[in-house]
């Protein structure tokens, strides 16, 4: 029995397809405001519902999605049609991850206790990008449990700048050094 289609494999598909007519980016773009479009919850509840034909999901589909470059709503019409559109915000993140690949750049991303100014984003951008040789895509998050500083991941690099860390270690230090 064939195996269903993985996130990755409908992202591979889809990003060739962009590669072939150069729009790799704004094909990405336009998957994550659909995305953004179908996370209404009553769209999202409709194009879950069981009792619902598949037909009567893709007339929706068709007009929410109106305006959209076809082949990309072609793909969620296909996710609607096989009940997978819960596979798309994996296919936004694989997609983004061959792009990135495609463009010699690397995702990375920061937590921080206070969110980042533009200023302070682009610094930090050069900054990464001098340290890995690369571009970098920055994705800011916010954290207030880090209380200070930043947290910083580059694939499965790690680099903690936050207060909450150094403090953990200056009590693992407090507690297992003597005073002797």
């Amino acid at each position: 029995m064939a195996k269903a289609p993985t996130p990755k494999r409908y992202a591979l598909a889809l990003f060739q397809l962009a590669e072939g007519q150069g729009k790799q980016e704004s094909w990405l773009e336009e998957i994550q405001r659909v995305q953004a479009a179908l996370d209404d919850a009553i769209i999202s509840t409709y194009l879950s519902t069981p009792r619902v034909r598949i037909g009567d999901k893709l007339d929706v589909v068709k007009q929410v999605l109106e305006g959209f470059d076809p082949m990309v709503t072609n793909l969620i019409g296909l996710l609607v049609s096989r009940q997978a559109q819960s596979l798309l915000p994996q296919l936004i993140t694989a997609y983004g991850e061959l792009l990135n690949v495609s463009l010699g750049r690397v995702q990375a991303q920061v937590i921080s206790s206070v969110p980042l100014s533009s200023e302070q984003q682009t610094r930090l951008r050069e900054t990464l990008r001098k340290m890995l040789n690369k571009d970098v895509a920055l994705e800011a998050d916010v954290d207030a449990d880090i209380i200070g500083g930043m947290v910083i991941r580059v694939g499965d690099q790690v680099i903690d700048g936050s207060v909450r860390t150094r403090l953990e270690a200056l009590k693992q230090r407090l507690e297992h050094e003597s005073l002797a």
